[in-house]
């Protein structure tokens, strides 16, 4: 806004509005929208620079909330604050908000996608797209680190699955098939039982190394 007399006044107007009742401060924040809606915008895409339309959009809403918030329960006091400094400032806060939250939402999503995605290779499942994402030769690297790591302590049966997953890694064997290379490279029929518990104490032991080790934070696709 220009520092001209009607747009002192339509500041004044405002400031009257928002230390006033329920009502008044509904229409405080309607003048608000119309007159600070193109820097309000302008200062959140600044901040949230990933943001798209629809982000763009509820950080905003985000902002016109707070600011409602904060008059009604009296925390703007025009006397000591500004009104283009409130909003700015309410403005880059949502946005910085913003930012901690999807980084957090995405540090969280990372490392259960690899468990995920992890349990998905040693069970009998199939691949899926969080999977191939990791797929990149140094993070599949890394995976295959922790594994190793963990066979040559693991009890006998399930140091027997391990090696068979580290050696078909990333290809995708079913229960009966690691029932069939325990048969045919130790000698031993297991039963499907046994194979099945041997899996989830390998997977139970990848799950904790892999947090141990803070691969969620390697992870960034």
């Amino acid at each position: 806004m220009a520092d001209t007399t009607d747009d002192l006044e339509t500041l004044e107007t405002i400031n009257i509005y928002l230390i006033g009742d329920k009502e008044e401060i509904g229409k405080g924040i309607t003048l608000i929208d119309a007159c600070f809606r193109e820097k309000i915008v302008g200062i959140i895409r600044k901040k949230a620079l990933s943001a798209n339309e629809h982000d763009l959009l509820d950080i905003y809403q985000d902002v016109m909330l707070s600011i409602l918030k904060c008059a009604t329960k009296n925390l703007y006091n025009p006397d000591v604050q500004k009104l283009e400094g409130f909003i700015y400032t309410v403005a880059y806060r949502r946005a910085a908000q913003w930012v901690r939250d999807k980084c957090r939402i995405k540090e969280k999503y990372s490392i259960d996608q690899l468990i995920e995605s992890t349990q998905q290779i040693i069970c009998d499942s199939k691949y899926d797209e969080p999977w191939q994402a990791a797929q990149l030769e140094e993070k599949r690297a890394l995976i295959l680190a922790n594994i190793r790591r963990l066979v040559s302590g693991l009890k006998p049966r399930q140091r027997q699955v391990g090696e068979i997953i580290i050696e078909h890694f990333p290809d995708l064997l079913s229960t009966p098939d690691i029932k069939e290379q325990i048969l045919q490279r130790y000698g031993e029929d297991v039963s499907t039982v046994a194979v099945k518990r041997a899996i989830q104490e390998v997977l139970n032991k990848v799950k904790e190394s892999l947090r141990i080790s803070g691969y969620g934070d390697f992870i960034d696709d």
